[in-house]
């Protein structure tokens, strides 16, 4: 009884809330991606990048039809020099997002506002407050109809470079029964096409995603920052209920991750693993737990 009511709850939440701005959400995600490129000054020498993600959701509504929103996030990046793999680095980010959705009596507005405290360092010493960011974000929600939500806000980080703000907007449209549009630009944006009725799902995903990491004393507090812009074609498939395995192949125009001077904007070339690298093709796999929110209208 406990199981249904929980797995109820979910669904509830999942089809009142569109902070999440897409016609699903997943409950547990786990990933990993790889990428290999050379460095921009040289072809002798590769840059191997593997990252892992790891992504938790925990809702709760209550009865007025507001939402306690509740994530874990985090990233493990394993980047190796190549072919002289001595010259390796781990980076690492834990973040706890703490939000709350408020939904309007006429049911029409939505506002979600959402705190997160994050810890992004190459753990090497001990962490302490320079590994730490603190960021929010804003959104207001407005369903025109069934088919058509509208979104707005703002997101800011205190990012090891400084602030970085970021205004958000998005458009979920279902066009037809297996087309749909969906997203917040400028961060992720997908256009989705049901290949399969309620079992494959394929088509393009826009990401955009800038983050940074704090180094330990003895690289200076110096820092790497990522911005990581890609288009990618996705296949989701799922393999048995809401058990879903999902792939990403697509290519990465955004800046690799590059080391800069503590509290500056400084590039610092120290480590070769941390240098600008050329375009590169990126590769995504996965599984999930997901809820097609769609599936339950």
């Amino acid at each position: 009884m406990k199981k249904l009511l929980f797995i109820a709850i979910i669904i509830t939440t999942l089809i009142s809330s569109k902070a999440i701005a897409q016609p699903f959400v997943d409950i547990v995600n786990f990933s990993t991606q790889t990428f290999s490129s050379p460095y921009k000054d040289t072809a002798r020498w590769k840059n191997k990048t593997d990252s892992y993600y790891l992504n938790l959701f925990f809702p709760k509504e209550f009865k007025n039809g507001n939402v306690l929103l509740i994530r874990i996030n985090s990233e493990l990046m394993n980047a190796t020099f190549k072919p002289d793999s001595s010259y390796s680095s781990k980076l690492a980010y834990v973040s706890v997002p703490l939000g709350f959705q408020f939904l309007s009596k006429n049911k029409k507005w939505k506002t979600v506002t959402m705190v997160i405290p994050k810890i992004a360092s190459d753990f090497k010493g001990t962490v302490n407050d320079k590994d730490f960011q603190l960021g929010g974000i804003v959104l207001e929600n407005y369903i025109v109809n069934e088919k058509l939500k509208i979104k707005a806000g703002l997101y800011y980080n205190r990012e090891a470079f400084g602030d970085f703000y970021m205004p958000l907007v998005g458009v979920d449209w279902a066009a037809t029964g297996r087309i749909n549009f969906y997203g917040i630009l400028p961060t992720n944006y997908k256009v989705e096409f049901n290949l399969v009725r309620n079992k494959l799902y394929t088509g393009l995903n826009f990401k955009s995603f800038t983050r940074s990491f704090r180094l330990s004393q003895q690289e200076n507090y110096d820092y790497v920052r990522y911005n990581e812009i890609q288009l990618k074609l996705f296949v989701d498939y799922f393999i048995y209920k809401k058990l879903l395995l999902f792939g990403e192949v697509g290519y990465s125009i955004g800046k690799s991750p590059w080391q800069y001077k503590y509290n500056t904007k400084d590039e610092a070339f120290y480590n070769p693993i941390y240098m600008p690298l050329k375009p590169y093709p990126t590769f995504n796999i996965g599984i999930a737990y997901r809820i097609r929110t769609d599936l339950m209208k």
